[in-house]
């Protein structure tokens, strides 16, 4: 679907073309760096290297023939720049009519072409919690989907879940022995059948039986595995324990097994909880522990192949003729790795979505040099689904990184209750007389914003210092501010709907020339253009700071022009440019994963 800011962009680069004898394109075009330069510009540097000529006598050739345009009300030659500006009334009419015309499809486009797109993420572990930095994946992911489906790509959501490995070895471990000191009395019968410490399906039952409902929950194992790793270093002979009860796992000794598939349980009930609060949805969920033996087989594949070699008793994938080092693809212990399980989940997802194009996966930038040698080695098997990493950088504390196995993550869930309190304290102070569940809502609705928003404003490959009295700030460039400025557009439509007046489509918007209503025009019709920019660049931030701007133009609107007191051709024009305004900032904020309250 062609916008008709493109459609626009597309007239004034044959005219300006005509005039200038060049070939202009539709993104030579951009934004003055000060509005009363113009409503756009166009800087002449590579048309005028195509043309032989300099930058400013192109510029000044293109002003020079400049008569009259329906849309351009002026065009002035600026040093090699090209300033032009809009017929407000023109513009305004065909920019509202195209988004009353599009409507939630708005700015959408087919530069996807409908290709197939397999997108990994979320992807945590079991046995542990989800903690800030899992919020940004969890972010970024829902907002990606949203905006590659709007770009026209077949998009398939997929997570994958360590539920598996080291460290659920040394959460159960420790859930064990622990459990084992506080019941010292318990009457229990030791296994001899040589399964780790001794650890039978009567003791399973006991310690289950016995351990609270309140607490068989992800976020006490993750509490126990935090605890796990400051034991592991005081306690003689923990490591030796922990491999013990990791083999156990993998050879699914029943003691252990049925302990693991209990906790497990644990886990992915909360997740599950907490993924369909954030909006994440999956159209399949994969776990380690189904592509655990797949992957052991695939390693002795490479290793007859010649591929992969044992070295000092591990067995490594050599990738230094790429200068990528060698790979480790399974332990010297013989257990699996992350990279073992992996090799075995790509052929599985190529087996379950054949026709799919290509495949991302989102995780932190700490693990590039990893996908970078998995990418390699499953090239070197003959992988041809084209693969990619998409990376991040990871969310810091004022004290550092955090790390749940040193225990200094702020979790989600506490992070979340934090802003829920106040997002509810702030909700009832300004509306002591709502209902509780009309304050439960927007309180709810406020502390998502203020989670995510941030997190999404700021460009995926920079860092984001995470700090809690900014997060909790319902004032400056939060989402918080955006939802508010949709709420006061919201409230315009809502006074004329309660003083019977109907919104006129067929209402004469040409008048529509104050500056604030101008910027807003422009405002709205950026979106259409900076969405497929999102979605070809993978990054949010392009959306979630439009939306910034968007609502800086809504509030200036809001606060220096009248709608209900104005005439009443002026209020009918104001209020279809009210309505085009709050549908683009809800569209955008909801590609962003982000809820809109009606009321603050």
């Amino acid at each position: 679907m062609s916008s008709a800011w493109l459609t626009l962009k597309e007239h004034l680069a044959q005219h300006l073309g005509r005039l200038g004898d060049v070939k202009i394109r539709p993104d030579d075009f951009t934004e003055p760096p000060r509005p009363e330069l113009g409503d756009i510009a166009l800087p002449c540097f590579r048309m005028a290297k195509d043309a032989g000529m300099s930058p400013v006598e192109l510029a000044q050739k293109i002003a020079s023939a400049f008569s009259s345009d329906h849309f351009i009300a002026s065009l002035e030659a600026a040093g090699p720049f090209v300033n032009l500006r809009f017929h407000a009334g023109a513009l305004a009419d065909r920019i509202v009519r195209d988004v009353e015309h599009a409507g939630d499809a708005y700015g959408a486009s087919t530069i996807g072409g409908n290709r197939r797109v397999l997108f990994e993420y979320a992807c945590p572990n079991t046995h542990k919690e989800l903690h800030v930095g899992h919020l940004r994946n969890v972010s970024i992911g829902v907002s990606l989907i949203h905006v590659l489906r709007h770009a026209g790509y077949d998009v398939v959501p997929v997570n994958y879940l360590g539920d598996i490995g080291a460290h659920v070895a040394k959460c159960l471990w420790w859930f064990l022995i622990s459990w084992r000191e506080q019941h010292s009395s318990a009457s229990v019968s030791p296994s001899t059948d040589g399964s780790a410490l001794g650890f039978s399906m009567e003791e399973f039952h006991t310690l289950l039986e016995s351990f609270p409902e309140s607490e068989r929950t992800g976020k006490r194992l993750g509490e126990l595995y935090a605890e796990s790793s400051r034991q592991l270093e005081a306690r003689e002979g923990s490591a030796e324990q922990i491999s013990a009860v990791l083999q156990s796992l993998e050879r699914q000794d029943p003691a252990w097994q049925a302990f693991w598939e209990e906790t497990r349980r644990w886990s992915l009930d909360e997740l599950n909880t907490l993924f369909k609060e954030l909006g994440a949805e999956f159209d399949r969920v994969y776990l380690e522990s189904e592509v655990t033996d797949e992957g052991q087989k695939i390693v002795d594949k490479l290793m007859e192949q010649g591929i992969a070699t044992v070295s000092q008793g591990a067995v490594i994938v050599d990738l230094e003729d790429q200068k990528l080092g060698v790979f480790l693809v399974r332990k010297s212990d013989g257990t699996a790795l992350y990279s073992t399980k992996e090799l075995a989940l790509a052929y599985l997802k190529q087996r379950e979505y054949p026709t799919v194009e290509d495949m991302i996966v989102l995780v932190d930038n700490r693990q590039s040099q990893y996908f970078r040698q998995l990418f390699a080695t499953l090239k070197l098997m003959g992988f041809s689904i084209p693969m990619r990493h998409l990376g991040y950088e990871f969310v810091t504390l004022a004290s550092g990184a955090m790390s749940s196995r040193e225990g200094n993550v702020i979790t989600y869930q506490a992070f979340r209750e934090e802003l829920m309190k106040a997002a509810w304290k702030s909700t009832v102070d300004r509306h002591p007389d709502w209902a509780e569940g009309k304050v439960t809502y927007t309180a709810w609705a406020l502390a998502m914003s203020a989670m995510k928003f941030g997190m999404l404003r700021q460009d995926p490959d920079k860092a984001y210092m995470f700090d809690m009295n900014e997060a909790l700030s319902f004032e400056g460039d939060t989402g918080p501010y955006v939802q508010y400025a949709s709420v006061r557009l919201q409230a315009i439509l809502r006074k004329a709907a309660a003083a019977g007046i109907v919104l006129d489509e067929s209402a004469d918007v040409t008048p529509l020339a104050l500056p604030q209503e101008v910027s807003l025009v422009l405002s709205i019709a950026k979106l259409a253009e900076i969405l497929p920019k999102a979605a070809e660049q993978l990054k949010p931030s392009i959306i979630a700071n439009w939306c910034v701007e968007m609502a800086r133009a809504s509030n200036a609107f809001y606060r220096d022009v009248p709608v209900m007191d104005a005439s009443e051709q002026d209020r009918a024009a104001r209020l279809r440019l009210v309505r085009s305004a709050y549908r683009t900032l809800t569209l955008g904020m909801s590609l962003l994963g982000i809820p809109m309250p009606e009321e603050m």
